[in-house]
Formats: C-alpha cells, sequence, structure tokens
C-alpha cells in the first residue's frame, strides 16, 4: 500500500512538472509574457528539485540504515506517525529488521556469557586464540596458573616462557605435549591438550592447560611405596629365617661343638645334621635373595626394543611350535587364529614372542583344573580400528579376583608359589615400547588379555 502511494506521487509530480514545462513554451512561443514565463522557470527548477529531493529521500534512509547496521548500531529507529504514507511501510521495515537484530545480538551476548560462566567453572584451563595469536577465550584457571590478570595476545607469554609460547603455536589439532616452566620460583608441568575449528572464516585454536605436576609426583610416591613395600617384604622374608637360622647354628657351634672338642669328646651326628640342615636352609635362601635380586635388576633394566617389520603369521606360528608339546602333556587344547600371510607389526620379534609365551603360560596354569582346559590366541582387526592389530589371549581359568585385578602389573606381586613377579610387569613394559598397550577382562570362566599393535588384516585359522 506505502509503495503505491509512493508511486502515485512520483507520477503526479513528473505529470505537474511535464504541464508546467508545455505552459513555459506555449507562453515563450505564443505570448510576450516574459515575467510569466520567468516564473514558470522557477516554477520548473523548484519542480525538479522537489522530485530529486522525493526520489532520494529513500536512498538517504537505506543508506542510513545499512550504515548502522555496519557499526551493529541497532538502538536506530525510524518514526512512522506524522510521515508521507509513502514511507510509513518502508520505515516500519527498518524498525522491524533493527528490532530482530537487537534480539540476535542480545541472545548472542546471553550465550556468550552463559559459555563464558560455564568456561570459568570448569577445573582446566583454557585458552582460545586465532592464528595471529590473538586471544579470544580464556578463563581465570589459566590467568591463575600462568599468574597473568590479563592475556590479549599469546606474544605476551614470551617474557614467562618462550618454550610456552613456542608449543602453543606449534601444537596440532588433537595433539598434546608437556611443557615445563618456571612460574614464581614455582615448577609447572603443563600437558596441553588442543583443538581446532574454522570460525567466521578464522582458523581457531583451543588449547586445554593442565598442571599435573602434583599428580605425578602423588602418583611417583605410590609407586615408590609399593616398590619400597615389595622389596621389603621379600627382603624380611629371605633375611628373617637366615638371621634366626645363623643364631641356631651359632649357638649349636659354640655350645656342642667347640665344648665337646675342647673336652675332647666326639660329637653327636645328630648335631652335625643340625647343622649341615641350618646350612643348607641359609643357602637357599640366600640363593633364592640373589635370584630376587637378578630379576629386580631385570626389571629395571628391559632394553630398547630394535622395531623392525614382522610377519605376525610367522612370529606366532614359532610360538605355537613352541608350546604346542607343552599343552598336550598338560591336555590343554591349544587353539590358535592367525592373520593373513602378509599381516606386518613393526616390533621386536624377540620382545613380543616373549609377551605372548608369558601369557600364554599364564593361561595354561590358570585353566589347569577346568573341566576342559582350554587357551586360545586370537589374532584380528578390531571394528573401526583398522590401522591396528588386536591379538587375544583367552583361558577358561576360574578367572582374576576383583582384589587382585588391580595388581596384577604391579613388579613382584604373584599369587603363584614358584612365581617371580616380574612377567606381566615386563610384559607391560614391552607394549610400551611397542607403542602399545596391554589390557585384561576377567569374570569367572573367561580371562582374556588383549595386545594392541599397528596393521592388521583378515585371520585365518591355524590347523593343528
Amino acid at each position: 500500500m506505502g509503495y503505491s502511494g509512493f508511486r502515485v506521487r512520483l507520477l503526479l509530480r513528473l505529470f505537474l512538472l511535464v504541464c508546467i514545462v508545455l505552459l513555459l513554451m506555449l507562453v515563450l512561443y505564443r505570448t510576450d509574457w516574459y515575467v510569466t514565463a520567468l516564473c514558470l522557470f522557477l516554477l520548473v527548477l523548484f519542480q525538479l528539485y522537489d522530485l530529486v529531493h522525493f526520489v532520494e529521500r529513500t536512498n538517504r534512509d537505506i543508506s542510513s540504515f545499512l550504515q548502522a547496521m555496519r557499526h551493529s548500531d541497532f538502538t536506530q529507529r525510524f518514526a512512522t506517525e506524522g510521515v508521507n504514507p509513502s514511507y510509513q511501510e518502508l520505515y516500519q521495515s527498518f524498525n522491524d529488521i533493527s528490532e530482530a537484530f537487537s534480539r540476535v545480538k542480545t541472545e548472542k551476548q546471553a550465550h556468550y556469557h552463559y559459555l563464558q560462566a560455564i568456561v570459568e567453572q570448569v577445573g582446566v584451563g583454557i585458552l582460545s586464540f586465532d592464528e595471529e595469536g590473538e586471544v579470544q577465550l580464556v578463563n581465570n584457571v589459566t590467568k591463575s596458573l600462568l599468574r597473568v590478570p590479563h592475556l590479549l595476545h599469546i606474544d605476551s607469554l614470551e617474557r614467562l616462557s618462550p618454550d610456552l609460547v613456542q608449543a602453543l603455536f606449534g601444537i596440532g589439532h588433537e595433539e598434546k605435549r608437556l611443557v615445563t616452566l618456571q612460574v614464581n620460583e614455582e615448577e609447572l608441568l603443563l600437558n596441553l591438550s588442543a583443538t581446532e575449528l574454522l570460525s567466521q572464516g578464522k582458523q581457531i585454536k583451543i588449547v586445554t592447560l593442565q598442571n599435573i605436576k602434583s599428580e605425578l609426583e602423588e602418583q611417583e610416591l605410590q609407586t615408590w611405596q609399593k616398590v619400597i613395600r615389595v622389596l621389603t617384604h621379600e627382603i624380611m622374608n629371605s633375611i628373617t629365617p637366615v638371621v634366626s637360622l645363623t643364631s641356631t647354628v651359632n649357638n649349636l657351634l659354640e655350645e656342642e661343638v667347640i665344648a665337646k672338642l675342647a673336652k675332647g669328646e666326639s660329637i653327636e651326628e645328630e648335631v652335625l645334621e643340625d647343622m649341615q640342615a641350618g646350612l643348607r636352609t641359609i643357602e637357599k635362601r640366600s640363593a633364592g635373595m640373589l635370584h630376587f635380586v637378578k630379576n629386580y635388576r631385570r626389571l629395571m633394566r628391559l632394553p630398547s626394543s630394535e622395531l623392525r617389520p614382522v610377519k605376525v603369521v610367522d612370529m606366532m606360528r614359532s610360538v605355537h611350535t613352541l608350546l604346542q608339546h607343552q599343552m598336550e602333556e598338560q591336555h590343554v587344547n591349544f587353539k590358535m587364529y592367525l592373520p593373513d600371510e602378509k599381516t606386518e607389526v613393526l616390533a621386536d620379534a624377540e620382545q613380543l614372542e616373549q609377551v605372548l609365551i608369558n601369557l600364554i603360560k599364564n593361561g595354561m596354569e590358570a585353566c589347569q583344573n577346568a573341566h576342559a582346559p582350554c587357551v586360545e590366541v586370537v589374532a584380528f582387526v578390531p571394528e573401526g580400528e583398522r590401522e591396528r592389530l588386536r591379538i587375544d589371549v583367552t583361558d577358561n581359568g576360574p578367572g582374576i579376583p576383583d582384589e587382585v585385578l588391580d595388581k596384577i602389573f604391579i613388579p613382584f606381586y604373584t599369587t603363584k608359589k614358584q612365581g617371580s613377579g616380574i612377567g606381566l610387569s615386563l610384559s607391560k613394559q614391552i607394549m610400551r615400547q611397542h607403542g602399545g598397550s596391554i589390557r585384561v577382562h576377567t569374570q569367572p570362566g573367561l580371562t582374556t588379555f588383549s595386545l594392541s599393535l599397528k596393521r592388521v588384516n583378515e585371520r585365518v585359522l591355524l590347523d593343528h
């Protein structure tokens, strides 16, 4: 309706202008009314000015509105009362758009404050910045951690730690890094974890910062306490009987042997047998202590893994051949499923074989009392993890009790009478050196140790 009125008024102005021009031409050519002609000429000029002003008013209003939008000024309002009806609908549209943008801006600010409040409640430092290093978001945990009251640009951290700045710029998507820095005479060990995303044409990097110094120190202390408890237990178990037997043998030597030899009496055969048995026991416990120390040194001096391409089929067949005879003697059903012939992993063949042998022997011992003892080794590709090889060693033994499960990888911990307690600990170290992992899942009648390695293919059943 408003635009129709605008067109009518525009056409009326044009019609009036044409009529005045025609009248001016008529006066000039048919009469000598020069004053009238001058007045008509001035009226034509006025009509032209009014027409241009009438048309350009819309452009000026649109330009003013767009400038306000450009500078995010949504407070500008156009009066719709008492103006030319042809502009009312246009001005109302401008006002509606301004109100819509104002609501969007208000919602955006509310969401930002909501996000900021959530970020402040997180107990981990969060830092977000663009490719130039301009900080987009930083929470108080980060400021407190780095001892900075405000942070506008990553380069301002240069005085605190150049290594931290380099790590922040250099860390990639879903990458983790450890950075050590000194803040006010306090050493921090920061665990950095990054995520990258594209926002409004800018590459934004979100980094979480967590000081894990105290956690590592606590974990290290607990580890040392466990090791010390194990060492103390083993040493006391060996030293106590040795001290007791040494005292007994010494008393026998003083009271029975030396005293009787001094009197020229003969020594009873039973006394000599007691002394001999005591010395044998001392020798046995000393040898056990020496064996324990050798195992400890072996655990602490595990050689580095020499990683080379290894055909999984050849390695597993070698283990199968090595243990098959022993399995038959123990009446244990031994099954092995192999991957494709071409499947290779980057590994130290000897160390990886030792891990498999250790796990298979453990499974064999665990299921000996089962109704139909069985150990099964399966190599396969986990679903959704095409770049990894998984080897499961499963037995149908009684399972691992819950109170023992969290201790089986601790050095020297064992539930076996003749066990050293370093087999699973060594296996875990070896898998770490291979960039893999070892996990255990257990329930009554089924226990599975899973090895995870890289590069896998199909499996085929080994006929034996």
